[in-house]
């Protein structure tokens, strides 16, 4: 009888990875074929797979249960009756699962991240969005470690992906330079990151200039080493990072040829009389 039961326990967990299995990649079938955002796609796909797999655990775990006779053969449809719901939600809730489910829902239902989206999370947790699940979301930093934060345990996110961004570039500058050569060698940089990049750029407002320009001066008191310039632009966030490498690169480029120095610290080293005459000595 045992082996008899233990072969059926075999057989039903088969059929869930099994049919897990079939679900999961039926999912991803009928997502090539639909017409939704790429991103948006990925982020369903991946949720409903998460509730499949703890859908066909739970059935899976009833039956096996049923072979062994540890519950009747009426506690599967129990499980649907009140008392039953009640005692579920305070068994999650005491291991906080409950709190995962929502938190992960409002993320979900108000779009907050996608799969496939850069994200800063709880300003520590940094890399591209891999997984959402109903309790937890995965994702992948730069070292392509895989970080998995319950859903729970997320209380803020930065979301670099979200339509477009404003790239901002600060360059500190010697006080020896001459301020409107600096500011004509960086509508120089603005000239040419606009001419290769003319088709990336996005309007704030309509009245507002398209492409990078020359913020101005934007600090002279906090550091000695020298002022601050400013450059902006906005653009489509898919191309935010490249960008901003660029604008980075443009900076160095058009500076080392006009002949401008980068601010940096340096130290003044002022000996007395006396250290002058022992250095003579």
């Amino acid at each position: 009888m045992f082996f008899s039961r233990l072969i059926h326990s075999i057989i039903i967990i088969l059929i869930s990875c099994l049919s897990l299995k079939v679900i999961q990649f039926a999912l991803k079938s009928i997502f090539k074929i639909t017409k939704f955002d790429e991103r948006y796609e990925n982020t369903l796909c991946s949720v409903l797979c998460s509730v499949s797999y703890y859908i066909m655990f739970i059935l899976s775990v009833i039956l096996i249960l049923r072979e062994f006779d540890i519950v009747d053969a009426t506690a599967f449809g129990s499980l649907v009756t009140g008392a039953s719901i009640v005692g579920i939600v305070a068994g999650v809730a005491s291991q906080s699962i409950l709190k995962d489910i929502f938190n992960g829902f409002f993320i979900l239902f108000e779009k907050q991240i996608q799969v496939g989206d850069f994200v800063v999370i709880n300003e520590e947790f940094r890399g591209v969005i891999e997984e959402i699940g109903i309790r937890s979301t995965s994702l992948r930093d730069w070292d392509l470690k895989r970080i998995t934060i319950p859903n729970g345990n997320i209380n803020s996110i930065r979301n670099y992906s979200k339509d477009v961004m404003r790239v901002i570039v600060h360059v500190r500058v010697s006080y020896e330079e001459d301020p409107l050569k600096v500011l004509d060698s960086l509508e120089e940089v603005c000239n040419i990151m606009n001419e290769k990049y003319k088709n990336e750029f996005v309007k704030v407002r309509p009245s507002s200039k398209e492409g990078f320009k020359v913020y101005g001066i934007t600090d002279i008191e906090k550091i000695s080493i020298g002022a601050k310039y400013t450059i902006t632009g906005v653009v489509r966030s898919k191309k935010y990072f490249e960008i901003l490498r660029n604008a980075k690169l443009q900076v160095l480029i058009v500076f080392k040829k006009n002949n401008i120095k980068i601010g940096y610290p340096t130290s003044v080293n002022i000996l007395s009389n006396e250290d002058n005459l022992n250095e003579e000595i």
